[in-house]
């Protein structure tokens, strides 16, 4: 059940599979110990030994029963304390998809809450319409979590579950939207061709290479949304509109709209191919993947004035390749070096 992954003696689960046998009874012997060969897999002999072959067995046994009822859409979650621990569990059902551990441990670090044991198998699961469990190791992969964390008080049990399964639906908004946001950027670099822009052709080139590099795997998209400018009253205001929004920024958008001189430095056109792009960090922290301050790119459009009219924003995180490509490889960033490289003799290659 851990997640180290050092080489080691895969583990006999013949003890495990007989103790299981014993325990579930001939009725539902085959889908138990099925279902237990899959779930510890990957174990080896160093884990096997931290417990009984019987306690192996009843967390498994436990396990299946937990999985044999889910509608696919929804993760299950629970969290309990077992009389015989010194730890918290924490278990989850849910359709395979990526960044569910990495959100999940985030979270509990976020809460200071250690974690002592963490098992992750992916096991297909048949099941019905209804969501009940037809058969094991066909069907559909799902994803099956098993944590044992810091002791909690009875108080903090349903906020941290309520904690984790926002966790999670926030993780499946943005693996749903994940293509659609992809595309609307790629959609994007593509229309800037033909946009009123205060730039020059040069400028318009690289916001588009830009867009384009950030859709080819160097950009985690979390949320996507729409912005209009409108006149309420006497003054100008950046308002969402309705139903443009993806992952995160799903629904609606329940803020006041923020007037538009409170963005004057964004929304002020000045000179070269930034203009057409807001690159920033927002105040909001990601829930998902890893920790940090989230990306923000935004799209403004332009009347024949030049004056912002509209945004189209996208927020997320940089990619781990991001951050290690070479700066003369990145659109914009790659004008900047080069700017500094001459301004100060340097060799732009070095």
């Amino acid at each position: 059940m851990k997640t180290s992954v050092a080489p080691s003696e895969s583990a006999d689960l013949t003890p495990i599979l007989d103790a299981l046998a014993k325990r579930v009874g001939k009725a539902g012997r085959a889908e138990a110990q099925a279902f237990a060969a899959a779930f510890y897999r990957r174990m080896d002999a160093e884990e096997f030994a931290s417990r009984s072959a019987a306690g192996w067995a009843e967390l498994a046994a436990d396990m299946l029963e937990f999985a044999r009822n889910r509608k696919r859409g929804k993760a299950s979650v629970r969290l309990f304390n077992p009389a015989d621990s010194a730890h918290t569990v924490l278990q989850i059902v849910n359709d395979d998809m990526p960044f569910l551990v990495d959100s999940v441990t985030m979270a509990l670090a976020e809460a200071g809450i250690g974690v002592h044991v963490l098992g992750h198998p992916v096991i297909r699961l048949q099941r019905d319409k209804a969501g009940k469990l037809l058969a094991v190791g066909e069907g559909e992969p799902e994803s099956l979590m098993h944590l044992e964390i810091d002791r909690q008080p009875h108080a903090a049990i349903a906020p941290l579950k309520a904690r984790i399964t926002q966790v999670l639906g926030d993780v499946r908004a943005i693996v749903s939207d994940w293509q659609h946001m992809r595309s609307k950027m790629q959609g994007i670099a593509d229309d800037l061709s033909t946009r009123r822009l205060p730039v020059n052709e040069a400028g318009r080139h690289e916001a588009q290479e830009f867009l384009r590099w950030a859709a080819d795997d160097h950009f985690t998209f979390f949320g996507y949304r729409e912005y209009r400018i409108e006149k309420r009253g006497k003054d100008e205001v950046l308002a969402a509109v309705p139903g443009s929004g993806l992952g995160l920024l799903r629904g609606e958008d329940d803020s006041k709209p923020r007037p538009l001189k409170s963005l004057a430095a964004h929304y002020m056109p000045q000179s070269g191919s930034v203009d057409a792009l807001i690159l920033t960090k927002t105040n909001a922290r990601s829930t998902i993947h890893r920790p940090g301050y989230m990306d923000y790119i935004g799209v403004l459009e332009f009347d024949a004035k030049g004056r912002a009219v509209a945004e189209q924003r996208f927020l997320g995180l940089y990619t781990s390749s991001a951050y290690t490509r070479r700066p003369w490889d990145i659109p914009l960033a790659r004008e900047r070096y080069a700017y500094v490289t001459e301004e100060s003799g340097l060799d732009p290659n070095s």
